[in-house]
């Protein structure tokens, strides 16, 4: 898995079961907390990420909770659970589909109920102060969402990079505060 979830390091984070730990985008080991209680279950997870809370990192998706990555504790702390929902695919426990689909860069969970009766859209009810853009104007951004469905189940990735890094640069025109 790579995501930027740590401020405090420039760039994505990696994390694995054999990274032994989270690392930092050029390798060193920032936190040794990686426990994996199965192959579908660790303290981090290796799933799925999710741009939910508003502001520029990203969350964690793990079957049908969102959660955020605590750099002072190296663990997560769930902000959403859909009960009611299942995901798909067993050992990857993806959502059916996850992704800037209504428009405002932070994504939505598209889940199954647990009968598979019926598919529930989830939104942030969460506020933020960053406006940008859709994601879906990326090109490399449609495509990581439209392999969700036809290839191996990742989470989706901008042709860019958007991270806290981005504090008072310029932004696709926009200086982000």
């Amino acid at each position: 898995m790579a995501a930027d979830i740590d401020p405090n390091h420039p760039g994505v984070e990696l994390w694995s079961p054999n990274t032994g730990g989270v690392r930092s985008f050029d390798g060193v080991l920032i936190s040794q907390t990686m426990e994996f209680k199965s192959e579908v279950s660790a303290v981090v997870p290796v799933n799925m990420a999710v741009w939910w809370d508003g502001d520029l990192l990203r969350e964690l998706l793990d079957k049908n909770v969102v959660s955020k990555y605590d750099w002072t504790t190296g663990e997560c702390v769930p902000l959403a659970v859909f009960d009611g929902c299942m995901w798909n695919n067993g050992t990857k426990a993806n959502p059916c589909l996850q992704g800037d689909i209504i428009g405002d860069w932070r994504e939505e969970v598209l889940m199954r109920t647990a009968d598979s009766g019926h598919l529930r859209l989830y939104v942030t009810t969460i506020p933020t102060e960053y406006r940008f853009h859709t994601f879906l104007e990326d090109p490399a951004y449609r495509s990581s969402i439209a392999n969700q469905n036809v290839a191996y189940n990742q989470p989706t990735q901008p042709g860019f990079y958007f991270g806290p890094d981005l504090k008072g640069r310029k932004f696709r025109g926009t200086k982000v505060k």
